[in-house]
């Protein structure tokens, strides 16, 4: 079993395109369900996809919290550029580049435009 996608829910669809642009995502298709934006980014060459879900008609403001979804990780070749380039595309920093060594990992976290954390990380 292989994971295909993360949905998440997006306030701004234009921004949250732009912002996983910038982090080098290319859409790979869409399609709009019951007035619901669908549009999967992913990496290329990558299996996986993150699912950008917009409803215009949404009435509730879109709500990240971490005591709910704690964060989405990505593995990355550079930590340090990914998270540099995450902060120039817009994000806040949660925890800059650090080892973890509990996890075997070198990680750094941001929060994107929505306020869904986001994890980069490499192998120690």
């Amino acid at each position: 079993m292989d994971l295909a996608h993360v949905a998440i829910c997006v306030s701004d669809l234009e921004r949250a395109l732009e912002f996983y642009g910038e982090l080098g995502f290319e859409e790979t298709h869409r399609f709009t369900l019951d007035g619901v934006e669908n549009v999967y980014v992913g990496k290329p060459g990558s299996d996986g996809d993150l699912q950008l879900r917009y409803d215009p008609a949404r009435t509730t403001p879109v709500a990240p919290s971490r005591a709910d979804t704690d964060h989405v990780a990505f593995t990355v070749e550079d930590v340090e550029a990914t998270f540099e380039n995450a902060l120039a595309a817009g994000a806040a920093p949660v925890l800059e580049p650090t080892e973890i060594e509990s996890a075997d990992a070198y990680a750094a976290f941001v929060e994107d435009p929505e306020g869904y954390t986001l994890e980069f990380y490499r192998g120690l």
